[in-house]
């Protein structure tokens, strides 16, 4: 293991951000580099033992004074350096060259978190939109450094172990209601869902939205699953915790991945879909288009809006998308009229990301980046 590099972040975590380091450190291992870990706040060990298994050998209790790759947003840093200077990190810190990793969702980032991120050396950004967001912002260095999506499983598990009709044509989504739920705009799925039902009365159709988060008493959740009950057997939603095999397996258990959001930074639910040789259906805007391509997936044509006050982080001056349902339903109705087209699509998505956006292929666009530092 490497001592000149360490990647900090939440490893073992079932948040985006922890699939973020998880990522950008098999990205390394594959390019030949196996770097240290640090579990900021040592959270959620032994919960899942793939995670275990991967991860837990290379957790390491200090930075190294080379280099760092910190997987976390700006608004956690300062919680995050208070936590790390406790274990005798900061002399490390200020000698290294240290990088930040970032997420964020909208066309211009918060100027607050800008003066954060000039704490460090380098931003990476995981899209080319965020790239666009952040540069203007800052006065450091921001590459542009995709997020590697390959995925490994670990078991197979098929329709039954989720109660998925076999015979269905399947559409998945997945989201947070703790994160800005409307971003992820999940009842334009359902819209565009109950739509294809009314279109196609007897197809053998099937939703699925994977959701946590919110409690019973949140409206846009009780609205979710009044539209769920609503479809009968046609639909149904998943609240329990499911490990990293059984998420990656439901994937492959759905014959598309449906996702009208209003603005993703990465958008690793259509990535993952794809990977897997599902047909993944998208808002045409924001950073799932480095990897979704009309060659490659369906894009769903949109406007944009500006954003409401209270759906988001600082939402003064901004503008997300507005999906077109009825475009979605065009492409949803496609692709079940087709399942030759849907499975030769699903054909290409697969080759496009696992040529592009491969453990390897990501690993080595940053192994180039720090021999490139390195020459400096």
């Amino acid at each position: 293991m490497s001592d000149d590099l360490v990647l900090v972040g939440h490893p073992f975590s079932a948040i985006g951000m922890a699939e973020h380091v998880r990522s950008a450190w098999r990205a390394f291992k594959a390019a030949g580099i196996t770097t240290g870990l640090i579990d900021i706040y040592g959270l959620d060990r032994n919960k899942d033992p793939d995670f275990e298994r991967d991860f837990g050998p290379h957790v390491v209790p200090k930075l190294s004074p080379k280099t760092n790759l910190f997987c976390i947003n700006a608004n956690e840093v300062e919680q995050a350096m208070g936590v790390l200077e406790a274990t005798g990190s900061k002399a490390a810190f200020e000698s290294a060259h240290n990088i930040i990793y970032p997420a964020w969702e909208l066309s211009k980032y918060p100027e607050p978190w800008a003066r954060i991120l000039e704490r460090f050396d380098e931003v990476w950004a995981p899209s080319d939109f965020i790239a666009q967001a952040i540069a203007p912002a800052v006065s450091k260095p921001v590459i542009h450094m995709p997020l590697a999506v390959e995925l490994t499983l670990s078991s197979f598990l098929g329709r039954r172990a989720f109660g998925i009709p076999e015979h269905a044509f399947v559409v998945l989504f997945s989201f947070d209601f703790s994160s800005f739920s409307e971003r992820k705009n999940p009842l334009a799925m359902l819209d565009a869902f109950e739509r294809l039902c009314a279109l196609r009365p007897t197809a053998p159709l099937h939703a699925i939205v994977k959701y946590k988060g919110g409690d019973d008493r949140n409206p846009a959740r009780k609205a979710l699953e009044a539209r769920l009950a609503a479809l009968g057997g046609r639909a149904q939603g998943i609240t329990r915790e499911l490990s990293d095999n059984e998420n990656k397996n439901l994937i492959r258990c759905a014959d598309a991945f449906v996702s009208l959001h209003r603005s993703e930074g990465f958008g690793r639910g259509p990535a993952e879909a794809m990977t897997l040789g599902r047909v993944a259906i998208a808002t045409n805007y924001s950073g799932n288009l480095d990897f979704m391509t009309p060659e490659t997936s369906l894009l769903v044509d949109c406007e944009l809006v500006p954003v409401p006050e209270d759906a988001y982080l600082f939402p003064q001056g901004q503008v997300w998308a507005d999906a077109s349902v009825e475009h979605a339903v065009e492409l949803m109705a496609r692709m079940l009229d087709d399942p030759a087209e849907a499975r030769a699509l699903g054909r290409r998505a697969s080759r496009h990301i696992r040529t592009h956006f491969s453990a390897r292929a990501v690993g080595l666009r940053y192994t180039a980046r720090l021999d490139d530092l390195a020459k400096a």
